[in-house]
């Protein structure tokens, strides 16, 4: 890496154990914030005390290939995984990670909340889901998402690593087309809707989602993250256009902590947005469970007989 870079702290880091990188100092200090903007939230009296559960998609992958070749060290973004689901659980809504084969799920390790006790408690004592977690492919070839399915929710993390394996599977293809099918939540931050791409995989059809607005990443402040060393090269492509070219609305182009709504598609920007998102869900899903028994939002020939 050049030598200025490293001295002005905004060349890639080489990882101490891998071949990758991760940010830059520059970039971590930018894009890694010490504390989450997590607030407890008092769901006493009110906490779901039935069986309906959170799927949480995960990426098995660990490296992206930058268009120079670099391999950027990557999975889920500590803090935009770990937020929502702190809202969810204390919601009372318990969660399954899934991942394409049930290989563990990746966490990027260096973008967790250093000065954040909660979040890393919270991290620390759910480290088995997420090494130990669902096989997709299994869930779909077992038929196991259907209308007796306990799963409400499906939460698609942000990090960069959404962008690698899960956009190309066939299998999350299938599990994006039956959230949407059976009218249950869809919840996406950052570059988690990268997986939502998978919906077309075989299928001729519009994207599901096509026609609805969401928040995410804005393309143009991944294009200028090599200059700060956040990312190690360019991005082979861009996850706002691709989603767009599939008729899905991005309705930000800054990173202010907006999160969005359209119907049961539930979506923020990056971690500044995590906190609210995850009490949006939380809300929702407590009123659905209050007024609905379970799964009688499925309904119609495409939310019968599984995913495919």
């Amino acid at each position: 890496m050049n030598p200025i870079k490293r001295l002005f702290g905004i060349a890639p880091t080489p990882e101490e154990t891998g071949r990758g990188y991760i940010p830059s100092p520059l970039g971590r200090l930018f894009g890694v914030p010490k504390k989450s903007d997590f607030e407890p939230f008092d769901f006493t009296g009110r906490a779901h005390d039935g069986d309906n559960r959170i799927l949480v998609l995960c990426t098995e992958e660990r490296y992206f290939e930058m268009t120079n070749g670099n391999l950027f060290s990557t999975g889920q973004n500590a803090q935009e995984t770990a937020v929502p689901l702190m809202h969810l659980t204390a919601a009372g809504f318990d969660f399954d990670v899934v991942t394409p084969t049930g290989a563990p799920a990746v966490i990027e390790e260096w973008s967790a909340p250093s000065k954040d006790e909660a979040v890393l408690e919270f991290l620390a004592n759910h480290r088995a889901a997420f090494d130990r977690p669902l096989s997709l492919r299994d869930l779909v070839s077992d038929g196991a998402l259907d209308d007796d399915s306990p799963y409400v929710a499906l939460f698609l993390p942000g990090g960069h690593g959404a962008m690698v394996g899960l956009p190309e599977d066939p299998n999350v293809g299938a599990l994006i087309r039956w959230i949407e099918a059976s009218d249950r939540y869809l919840v996406a931050v950052c570059h988690g809707p990268a997986a939502m791409l998978a919906a077309t995989i075989d299928h001729d059809t519009p994207h599901p989602y096509a026609g609805y607005e969401m928040a995410a990443f804005p393309d143009k402040f991944d294009q200028r993250s090599p200059s700060i060393g956040y990312l190690p090269g360019d991005l082979p492509w861009l996850q706002c256009k691709k989603l767009e070219a599939q008729g899905i609305r991005i309705v930000n182009d800054k990173v202010d902590g907006t999160t969005h709504i359209d119907r049961k598609l539930y979506s923020g920007d990056s971690p500044k947005a995590c906190d609210q998102l995850g009490r949006l869900v939380a809300e929702a899903l407590l009123t659905d469970a209050a007024t609905n028994p379970l799964h009688s939002t499925a309904s119609g020939d495409g939310a019968r007989g599984g995913a495919r």
